[in-house]
């Protein structure tokens, strides 16, 4: 079974963020996800950095099609 991840990973200070948003049934799907994803707070200022990956799976995951981090993400930084 051929399934799609989408996953956004950006560079912050001295190591990567990574977020798996979800695994998708059809590239159209991953497809609208990230487009809906794009204007949310966090990924506004970083929505070049959204990937789709081409997957094998055996089995069918248990949240196929769900899509997390709807409600975009906020970065904190601090200094010691």
């Amino acid at each position: 079974m051929i399934l799609y991840k989408l996953s956004h990973k950006y560079k912050l200070i001295d190591h990567y963020e990574i977020k798996n948003i979800g695994i998708y049934s059809s590239r159209s799907k991953a497809e609208s996800a990230m487009e809906e994803l794009k204007d949310k707070n966090g990924f506004r200022d970083t929505s070049e950095y959204f990937r789709i990956k081409k997957v094998f799976r055996l089995v069918k995951p248990k949240l196929l099609d769900k899509t997390f981090w709807i409600d975009g993400f906020d970065t904190y930084t601090y200094i010691r």
